[in-house]
């Protein structure tokens, strides 16, 4: 089911199944990748508790073992909603432990409009006796090119360190590429005109940018908590993060728009 909230110039829709971000628009124009099931059929899923791929679709911390897809599990669990106000959706999912991960933890997914953006908040708790090494990612797919009447090779990357990234059609064509040290925000710019869809990216561990060959309608901005490795220890993955039972960790994305 999904759920709208709308303020000023905003409105925002997220559904319960993976607590995903569907539709951002700003004065009823979409900026959020429409999930084209030929192409990419997600739109804005969080990579939880792990990102990228296991090493051989196995991973183990604590004498327990766990298994599982690309970027974890929690975007395809369906969440409850716990919360909606005019401006705010929460949603909150219970995981008890599973033989693809016997770690039980609960997990909730905040989504708040701000004058200019909007700003997803997601929080895990460690509900077991056990400590659980983790990873986390924002995933969200932004419309590009995103004004009337331009192409994608007027739009680059900018990175607040003042790295740029020109787009070109070929730039994904090996997959994402992943950046670090890249300062507290990143965008996607029009040249041009500067307008821009930036993505707070301040504490992660890295930064990709990421879409299908030829990007074909939209591109990927993702702070991670973490990165692929070859290692089968999940506290060995880069990045990764140990939490004891009981305790909280929280990571936020907070999108701005300058349009």
């Amino acid at each position: 089911m999904e759920y709208t909230i709308k303020q000023g110039k905003l409105t925002l829709t997220a559904s319960d199944h993976g607590a995903e971000l569907r539709s951002l628009t700003w004065e009823k124009k979409e900026l959020i990748w429409e999930g084209k099931k030929e192409v990419w059929p997600r739109r804005a899923p969080v990579c939880f508790p792990w990102v990228g791929k296991l090493a051989e679709g196995k991973g183990s911390f604590g004498g327990l073992a766990c298994q599982g897809p690309q970027h974890g599990f929690i975007r395809d669990l369906d969440h409850v909603l716990a919360a909606q106000e005019k401006d705010l959706l929460r949603f909150r999912a219970s995981w008890a432990g599973g033989e693809n991960w016997p770690w039980p933890f609960s997990f909730d997914t905040e989504h708040r409009l701000t004058e200019t953006g909007a700003v997803t908040t997601c929080a895990v708790v460690n509900a077991g006796s056990k400590p659980m090494a983790v990873q986390f990612g924002f995933h969200p797919g932004f419309v590009c090119p995103f004004l009337p009447g331009t192409s994608v090779e007027e739009y680059q990357a900018r990175f607040e360190s003042g790295l740029v990234v020109p787009l070109t059609r070929d730039l994904f064509d090996n997959d994402s590429i992943q950046y670090q040290n890249v300062g507290e925000w990143a965008r996607l710019e029009h040249r041009e005109s500067g307008k821009y869809i930036q993505v707070g990216t301040a504490g992660y561990h890295c930064v990709l940018l990421w879409s299908q060959p030829g990007i074909p309608g939209f591109v990927c901005i993702e702070p991670w908590q973490g990165y692929p490795g070859p290692q089968e220890a999940l506290d060995q993955r880069p990045g990764a993060l140990i939490l004891e039972p009981g305790q909280r960790r929280e990571w936020r994305k907070e999108i701005s728009l300058g349009l």
